[in-house]
């Protein structure tokens, strides 16, 4: 009984297996995808190139966080409400920073992407800092204001028995 084996468990007769020994070679995916280059004026380009399979510029680095929401929400904040004319420049600059991280880094300036990233996370701490001190500090001024009225007119038990 050639090519018959048995079961070393339960002692059952198996058919041997004898693999196709036409096996064809996979192809890369990257092989089938065939595109022209551009021609340029009346050249004309009949060879074809293939994709290469990996992004060579940034080499699968994941880009730095690059703090725009952060800076976008601390500038319109202190636009619509603190009025802080520091915190709101420094917000703006922060922004820029934060737009140019992506740039550098497409560009495949690694160092400058994350020097512009520091950046731009220190620009928007230092201005949320700034807008919350001042909106602090106006509060405070606000509320002296108000009582020092008050105490100007006798304070306010003089003013609430002056209402009724």
């Amino acid at each position: 009984m050639d090519g018959v084996t048995f079961c070393g468990s339960c002692g059952a007769q198996i058919q041997s297996y004898t693999p196709n020994t036409t096996v064809e070679p996979q192809q890369n995916v990257y092989n089938q995808v065939q595109q022209q280059p551009p021609s340029y004026g009346n050249q004309t380009n009949t060879g074809s190139y293939v994709t290469p399979p990996v992004n060579p510029v940034n080499h699968g680095l994941i880009p730095p966080k690059n703090y725009m929401t952060e800076a976008i929400i601390v500038t319109l904040v202190t636009f619509l409400c603190c009025c802080s004319l520091i915190s709101l420049i420094l917000g703006i600059i922060a922004i820029i920073k934060a737009n140019s991280v992506n740039d550098a880094f497409a560009r495949g300036n690694y160092v400058q992407a994350n020097s512009n990233a520091d950046a731009a996370k220190k620009l928007t701490l230092w201005a949320a800092i700034i807008a919350i001190a001042f909106a602090v500090i106006t509060t405070i001024v606000y509320f002296v204001i108000i009582g020092a009225g008050i105490s100007e007119l006798g304070g306010l038990e003089e003013i609430l028995k002056n209402l009724s």
